[in-house]
């Protein structure tokens, strides 16, 4: 209950309760003491008793006063519990003090404070179950503290409030304005410009300066000033009066002060308006005798405590002009005192800007006004790149960013910090920027999204140039094929040169983290733009990464990160890295095999884009669930569509092939021998063998396992084309071998002429059939190829059982067609609405 009661405690302090509490507590006891209930009527006190009540509770009700006790915060309705309970405090031990702490009057009190009491403490407890559940994740930072990496929670903000220490260890600016007011004395005010640019670290060093400077017992920091948000130029001569009597220790404003304050400041406030107006301030002859009393009363007081009194003015330059020259005529007039120095931090070129009046540069406030001035030179670039780098670094780390993570991100976090002007820019970038690209909810590239969300945040302009030419920016997965296939690679790379040049010349400066974002604009600005031909390319080795990084210039990702959603791409990504990680952590087969169903059960459009990109996530597989995971996409390579390029079940197959080759070779042997009998997946294994090609030990392990498989189907004449084992095409895996293995032509024929039948024939035929697609729809006819590699022509049987064996059905009849055509020597291609169906073949 610590910050309860401290915040309980400065309410108190705020507000009237205690006094309220005594007045009303005194006014009970007079009542009391005067006996004036017991001369009233007890039926007119109950009247004007109910008549109060009533009063109160129909008050309550119109102002839902009531509806304060489901505020979480303290407020006045606890304030009036505090003051029921002092009141009724006073009130009895005044009783107790009278011998009456056994009347009606002493209960009443009592029961009235115990009921306060319960209320009180139900309103404690209920804020400050409230500040917790509502407490805020974020963390205020110190800018300090996160360089230190002192830092761990997330999301983090850094604070922009005034600090007592300096990243950038410029001591020496700090004593040479110490020694400056130390050693200052005039017979007026004594004026020292405090210049910088703007994020300098101008405040930093008055916050340094003052901490000194207090120890100096001869010297005073007037505080509690804020010019620029007094309101009216009337107030701030009311408040510069006021603080400067705080600091004499002067707390007494007679009336007639207060009457001579409100003189001087309608007369002050009347600036002109045309001509040179600085000059006009400071050269004008201000003798009015509410002025000069004012002015003489200030400076004895001054001059009789013998000490120095600094004021400390922030942020000139943001002032507006009426603002400053209002400021400037003070000093030149009523505040012009002796002991009195002022220290003005501001930009130099911005209060040109202010007192130029659109004017010739005006003199008058250096030559006339700054005494001093005192210059805050620019840190070196190596130093504060230093601080930016480090500062964004620790970010990444307390929002979670392993250590691999963040050395992929150093690059953006170079880039980033080289553009970064000042301290006080570093800080919104932090808080505007980094929340959103390091947040633990943006699953896009964290390096991308801090580039992106920095150019947004400097140049909106290219942002959105980036965001209206997606063409111009994406190198691969391309979202709409046509954007890629409708030119080619010169048509391309003359249409990016062109909107390059147009466009980004505006934005150099952003050229390096263009680059490091989008590999088009890389190409482009790595070679020397005066050749004649310089051609656009990226490397696509790197495309994969690239997917599996979720980078921007994936076609799959690119609106993502102009929205900071997700889509299909992103959330099925996520998908295959969750699968990945839950496959990792089981310990049995059995749960894999649970884990891996629920994963292909998915429509077809997102089993495609899953399988695709599992090959971004077949290195974070255990070593130990590489074979069992394999197992399972080999025995359910038939369930994928072989349809498209490439079409998932060729992409099932090469994923078997990333899993074999980084597994034990031992291991892989004993795999592919359950396989030898699944002639099912004859042309699985064939493919699977193929794509084995480039890694030796193991294409001997597909081979054997493929050939396995072949010579059982034709020593034990197994019937490739009857239900459970027909596949379109799965029987080519037999005619390869023996077209690879040199076989008698007689030998295919011999085991077609044993297993066709009425049942199969269409099926075998289907076989020979080439197929193609394209405008024209899909075409189909006999290929002399297929069928001299078959025998076809020698299956003595197939006449004989197609004359018997008319066409069922329309996939049928195509197959029928083409196969009769092609006796008859037309063997011209026939184009269909729809594909042949192989089962109904």
């Amino acid at each position: 209950m610590n910050n309860i009661g401290r915040l309980f405690w400065l309410k108190l302090k705020e507000t009237n309760a205690i006094l309220t509490s005594l007045v009303i507590a005194i006014l009970l006891i007079t009542i009391d003491y005067f006996n004036v209930i017991s001369s009233v009527q007890i039926s007119f006190a109950i009247t004007i008793t109910g008549i109060v009540v009533l009063i109160a509770v129909w008050t309550m009700y119109v102002t839902n006063f009531y509806k304060l006790i489901k505020l979480s915060s303290i407020n006045v309705l606890d304030m009036a519990l505090v003051t029921s309970i002092m009141t009724m405090l006073v009130y009895m031990v005044y009783l107790i003090y009278v011998n009456q702490k056994n009347t009606w009057k002493f209960i009443l009190a009592a029961s009235i404070l115990v009921v306060a009491l319960i209320f009180l403490f139900i309103r404690l407890s209920y804020v400050k179950k409230s500040l917790g559940k509502h407490k805020s994740d974020r963390t205020v930072v110190d800018l300090r503290d996160l360089c230190e990496g002192k830092i761990t929670k997330y999301p983090v903000v850094v604070g922009d409030q005034a600090v007592n220490y300096d990243l950038l260890d410029r001591d020496v600016i700090v004593s040479v304005l110490c020694d400056s007011i130390n050693s200052a004395y005039s017979s007026g005010a004594y004026v020292i410009g405090l210049e910088g640019e703007w994020g300098t670290g101008k405040t930093t060093i008055a916050n340094l300066a003052q901490q000194r400077l207090v120890k100096n017992g001869d010297i005073c920091i007037v505080k509690g000033l804020d010019f620029w948000t007094t309101g009216s130029s009337a107030a701030l001569i009311q408040t510069m009066y006021d603080s400067l009597l705080k600091a004499l220790n002067i707390n007494y404003n007679s009336v007639r002060m207060n009457k001579l304050l409100k003189r001087v400041a309608k007369f002050m406030v009347n600036i002109p308006q045309t001509g040179n107006t600085l000059n006009q301030i400071i050269n004008e002859n201000i003798s009015q005798d509410d002025v000069d009393q004012l002015h003489d009363e200030l400076k004895d007081l001054i001059l009789t405590s013998g000490k120095k009194y600094v004021f400390f003015v922030d942020d000139l330059d943001r002032a507006n002009k009426s603002q400053v020259l209002f400021l400037l005529k003070m000093l030149g007039t009523l505040f012009n005192l002796p002991n009195s120095i002022f220290v003005l931090l501001y930009d130099k070129n911005r209060m040109k800007q202010i007192v130029n009046n659109g004017e010739e540069v005006n003199p008058a406030f250096e030559e006339k006004i700054v005494n001093q001035e005192i210059r805050i030179p620019k840190v070196s670039e190596k130093v504060i790149s230093k601080i930016y780098k480090k500062s964004l670094s620790e970010v990444a780390k307390a929002n979670e960013i392993n250590d691999d993570e963040l050395s992929l991100l150093m690059p953006a976090i170079e880039l980033v910090a080289k553009q970064i002007e000042s301290l006080r820019e570093l800080k919104r970038v932090i808080n505007s920027i980094c929340n959103i690209a390091f947040s633990k909810d943006n699953k896009l590239n964290p390096a991308d999204s801090l580039l992106l969300e920095f150019i947004y945040f400097k140049a909106p302009g290219l942002y959105k140039l980036i965001k209206d030419n997606s063409s111009s920016f994406i190198s691969q997965d391309f979202a709409s094929a046509m954007q890629y296939l409708m030119e080619n690679d010169n048509e391309r790379s003359e249409r990016l040169k062109k909107f390059y040049d147009e466009n980004l010349e505006e934005y150099k400066r952003y050229i390096p983290i263009l680059e490091e974002m989008f590999p088009y604009v890389k190409s482009y600005y790595a070679h020397d733009r005066l050749h004649p031909y310089p051609s656009i390319t990226v490397d696509e080795s790197k495309n994969d990464e690239r997917q599996k990084q979720f980078r921007v210039c994936s076609g799959y990702y690119f609106d993502l990160y102009f929205s900071l959603t997700q889509n299909d791409y992103s959330r099925i990504n996520l998908q295959v890295e969750d699968t990945v990680n839950k496959i990792n952590a089981v310990s049995t087969e059995e749960a894999l095999e649970r884990i891996y169903r629920k994963f292909i059960d998915s429509p077809s459009e997102d089993l495609r884009l899953k399988i695709a990109d599992l090959r971004l996530y077949i290195d974070q597989i255990n070593d130990d669930k590489k074979i069992p995971l394999c197992r399972l996409l080999l025995n359910s390579a038939n369930e994928f569509l072989d349809d498209g390029f490439p079409s998932p079940r060729t992409q099932v197959l090469f994923r078997c092939k990333e899993l074999l080759e980084t597994s034990d070779h031992k291991a892989v042997s004993e795999m592919l021998k359950q396989f030898c009998k699944r002639y099912e997946l004859l042309q699985c294994m064939d493919t699977l063998n193929s794509f084995a090609e480039r890694v030796e030990w193991l294409q001997k392990l597909t081979t054997k396992c493929w050939y396995e498989i072949c010579k059982n189907i034709l020593k034990n004449k197994v019937n490739l084309y009857e239900d459970g084992i027909y596949g379109d095409e799965n029987a080519w895996g037999l005619y390869r071998y023996a077209e690879q293995q040199k076989l008698s032509p007689k030998c295919i024929s011999n085991y077609l002429d044993s297993i066709v039948s009425d049942k199969n024939v269409y099926r075998i035929l289907n076989d020979a059939v080439r197929k193609s697609r394209g405008t024209k729809g899909y075409g189909y006819r006999l290929e002399n190829e297929y069928l001299n590699t078959m025998g076809l022509m020698h299956v003595s049987k197939l006449r004989t059982i197609l004359q018997k064996t008319k066409p069922a059905n329309a996939s049928q009849e195509r197959v029928y067609l083409a196969y009769q055509k092609y006796l008859e020597g037309d063997n011209e291609e026939r184009y269909y609405d729809n594909p042949i169906n192989p089962s109904e073949l």
